[in-house]
């Protein structure tokens, strides 16, 4: 029997006791192995894979030329060299591609009309048509991008060379076909990878989900096998001890699977790091602190493994959408802005996106950072004292 149970307390207790204690039940836990040292790497070298193109590259489009003249097939040669598509279904008219696309074979529909190369030469500007579905806007935005580029290049070739046989000089044509020119620089991701823009995104908030999972059911679990007056008594009455302790194998296996995922990010798939990685190492160490927190807060408030883990579920599952990765948050309603703030994950990202693609000074993580701090080291105050009424409570053990 413990001292929680008014049997005598173990040989030894205290910080060290607490965490040789957590190690040996990982290791005799097969789902501690598992979401420890299995599933995150196996997920990060999932989601490297799934990016490993950088961009999508030869999506199906369908195409009905109903033209069939020199023009109309330049511009489905034109359309189809784009790196991002590949018009690998003939339709003979727009009903057979419209039914394509809803089959899933396409992606799009471009439709070239009859007398399109003869509108061209009379100079009556003849309209190719291209449908999308919308629904899904990486797609949609690359077919659009792409079917754009490459009508507007034959197009302007097509007047550049009508202005020359008109008289005009090579330069004076260009000039007057553009008279106003944009010049556009795409800062910190110039090559478009959506490896670059969704990876150091995607991993860290799969990596939070894991966190809080783990926590949870490492102090739940105590809990609902009535083994919390033992986790206790270990630690020498102490709930602060006792939390520190179990806590303590869990931040260094994680903190090192954050470096695992960091070298996967940055080493294998080559996503740049032009700021300060000494800010990413400590921003990463207080990620992990600040989700163990959160999901020591869930377990401490419900009492109930059950129901700590909805909460973890429902306190990460949308994280990414609220972000500000996908969404920009400046477009957020006023909830949603309030729910990012409420985040570990929105003050990481930023200092992530600072640090490996803007190359911020290491001054400009100040902010997160507290906010990190601030998720790490103000939740204890809470669930520490909760836990210790807890572990002395047998009433509140073994629910499921």
């Amino acid at each position: 029997m413990s001292p929680a149970n008014g049997g005598a307390p173990p040989a030894r207790a205290g910080l060290r006791a607490v965490v040789l204690r957590e190690v040996r039940r990982i290791a005799e836990s097969p789902f501690m192995l598992i979401f420890l040292f299995a599933l995150p790497p196996a997920t990060f070298l999932l989601m490297t894979a799934v990016f490993s193109r950088d961009i999508p590259r030869d999506l199906p489009v369908a195409v009905c030329d109903q033209d069939n003249s020199a023009l109309s097939r330049q511009l489905v040669r034109a359309v189809d060299a784009t790196p991002a598509l590949a018009l690998s279904v003939r339709a003979h008219d727009p009903a057979e591609g419209a039914a394509a696309v809803r089959r899933g074979d396409a992606y799009g529909l471009l439709h070239l009309p009859a007398g399109l190369s003869r509108d061209a030469l009379r100079g009556d500007a003849p309209t190719v048509t291209v449908f999308f579905n919308n629904q899904w806007f990486l797609t949609s935005g690359l077919i659009n991008r792409a079917v754009r580029e490459a009508v507007l290049s034959v197009g302007g070739e097509m007047e550049r060379r009508a202005r020359i046989a008109r008289g005009e000089s090579p330069g004076q044509a260009g000039a007057r076909m553009e008279p106003v020119l944009v010049d556009q620089r795409g800062l910190f991701n110039p090559g478009t990878s959506y490896g670059f823009f969704l990876l150091p995104a995607l991993l860290p908030t799969l990596l939070q989900g894991f966190i809080v999972v783990v926590t949870v059911r490492a102090a739940a679990g105590e809990l609902r096998r009535r083994t919390a007056g033992e986790w206790l008594d270990t630690a020498g009455g102490s709930a602060a001890v006792a939390v520190l302790g179990k806590l303590l194998p869990y931040t260094l296996v994680f903190f090192c699977v954050s470096l695992l995922m960091w070298t996967v990010s940055l080493q294998w798939y080559g996503a740049p790091m032009r700021g300060d990685w000494r800010v990413l190492a400590g921003a990463t160490a207080l990620f992990v602190l600040a989700y163990q927190s959160m999901g020591l807060l869930f377990a401490a408030l419900t009492a109930n493994i059950r129901i700590a883990n909805s909460l973890a579920g429902f306190y990460c599952g949308p994280a990414f959408a609220v972000a500000g990765v996908t969404f920009p948050a400046a477009g957020l309603s006023a909830p949603a802005v309030v729910w990012s703030l409420g985040l570990p994950l929105t003050h990481y990202l930023r200092i992530v996106l600072q640090q490996c693609m803007q190359g911020a000074p290491p001054a400009s993580a100040l902010a997160p950072m507290a906010a990190l701090c601030a998720f790490a080291f103000l939740p204890p105050l809470v669930y520490v004292p909760r836990l210790g009424r807890l572990l002395r409570d047998p009433s509140a053990w073994g629910r499921l």
